[in-house]
């Protein structure tokens, strides 16, 4: 009974933290974060769970999904969005040292879950280190992620920007006025 209402919990914190990070900054950003790290995580933790090395024996659609689905699809890429968007422009160091801040306490919760509850379970080769670098790992190539798109985004618009300036200056010095009376008597003659 307890497992299913701390689930709950979880559930509904996930729901409202979606909620409230939607009505913030860029959506696009917020969904390519939140579907990059839906993506990364599930592939990770499906061969993890799959080999049993982490087991969730109490999570929603047991039959379908070895994984717990409200972490893997709901509330790791939420803190996602939210260490993306508290390192959106901070310099590397800060972004490296940051990810600190949501991995360990995370790793804290999911160890006093193991040992409190049904809703975590370890074998013998897997322990809180592995949590903790598998955490801060992913986070690290969900920042990378972003940086890399943003990075192609800027080249992009500096090529449309620069070719757009070229094709602005080939047009410099040309008398356009004899092309407008040329097309003007070009119109006013019938065929």
């Amino acid at each position: 009974m307890k497992d299913k209402i701390i689930l709950r919990m979880i559930t509904v914190l996930g729901l409202s933290g979606a909620a409230f990070l939607l009505r913030k900054g860029s959506i696009k950003d917020f969904f390519l974060i939140f579907l990059f790290k839906s993506v990364v995580s599930s592939l990770i933790d499906a061969p993890i769970a799959r080999k049993k090395l982490v087991q969730y024996p109490y999570r929603y659609f047991k039959s379908s999904f070895n994984i717990n689905i409200i972490f893997d699809f709901l509330i790791f890429p939420l803190l996602c969005v939210i260490y993306s968007k508290l390192t959106n422009k901070a310099d590397t160091l800060k972004t490296v040292l940051t990810v600190f801040l949501l991995s360990v306490p995370m790793t804290i919760i999911e160890e006093i879950l193991r040992r409190k509850t049904r809703l975590v379970k370890y074998s013998k080769k897997w322990s809180w280190f592995h949590t903790l670098a598998y955490l801060t790992v992913t986070f690290w190539s969900s920042r990378l992620f972003v940086a890399a798109l943003r990075f192609l985004e800027q080249n992009r618009d500096s090529e449309e920007e620069s070719s757009n300036d070229v094709k602005s200056d080939s047009l410099n010095g040309v008398d356009l006025k004899g092309i407008e009376e040329t097309e003007a008597i070009l119109r006013n003659i019938n065929y």
